[in-house]
This record gives structure tokens, sequence and C-alpha cells, in this order.
């Protein structure tokens, strides 16, 4: 009997999130989830229920502070933005990790940040934030961004 030698096999290279992988909220995962966005927003906006939110397809200049770049968003977007940006800094105490995500990356306009920026803010270790984040479950359309080498 004449042994054959084994192939080498090398599991495919996982590329796991860090502190300074960039985490956005994933529109089309909610587009293909069966929730509605706007609704859960709603749902987390404390304006009361009476409240109409006029012009809210109106577009909103929004000046980038960082870069002074000048982008039109739409007035809904503008109100969770702000919204979101005011909240108290004990905010995270107060709700789950994956919302606190949640609400820091929509304050930001959902531009990519780093799991350390996000830590950062809701004044937790980084080490909580990719627990959270980084598993093989999607909430709320949040994912990294995990460049390709």
């Amino acid at each position: 009997m004449t042994k054959r030698p084994h192939p080498a096999v090398r599991p495919p290279a996982i590329k796991r999130p860090t502190a300074e992988t960039r985490f956005f909220i994933d529109y089309d995962w909610w587009e293909r989830s069966n929730l509605d966005l706007k609704t859960y927003l709603y749902s987390r906006l404390d304006i009361g229920d009476d409240l109409e939110l006029e012009g809210e397809d109106e577009k909103v200049d929004l000046i980038d502070p960082a870069t002074g770049e000048v982008r039109q968003v739409d007035g809904f977007q503008y109100v969770l933005q702000t919204y979101f940006s005011q909240l108290p800094d004990d905010f995270a105490a107060q709700t789950s990790m994956v919302d606190a995500v949640f609400y820091v990356l929509l304050a930001n306009g959902n531009q990519p940040m780093t799991a350390g920026a996000i830590a950062e803010r809701l004044q937790k270790p980084v080490e909580t934030v990719l627990r959270t984040l980084a598993g093989p479950t999607v909430y709320q359309g949040i994912r990294p961004i995990l460049e390709e080498d």
C-alpha cells in the first residue's frame, strides 16, 4: 500500500475587525430586511407623538467640518443627525450597545467610524464594541469595512 501525500490545505484567511476597522450603517441591509428604517427611527426619536416632521423630504446643505465639503441630505436625515449628535454623554448607559453604536453612526452622518472612535464616544472598552459588532450576525445594518489587501 502506497502512501499518498495529503495536500496542504490552509483555511481561508478571515479578516477580523480590529480597533482600526471602520463601521457604517448599511442601508441596503434595511431594504432587504422585513424592517422599515423610518418607522424604526421614528420610534427612537423622543420628539412627541404629535410632531409632524414638515419638510422632511426637502434637501438641506450640510458642511463637513473637517473637509469643508458641502453635501445635500434630505430633511429627515438632517433631523436624525442633529438629534443624535445632541445626546447626553451617558446615553450609552441607558440603551443597548447596538442601539448606542447605531446612534453614534447616525450622529456622524453615517460616515464610517473606527471601532476605537465609537468606543471612545460610548465610553466603553473597544473590546466590548468589537465583541458586539465583529461576529457573523449583522445588527441594525451595522457592518465593518474590511478592506482587501
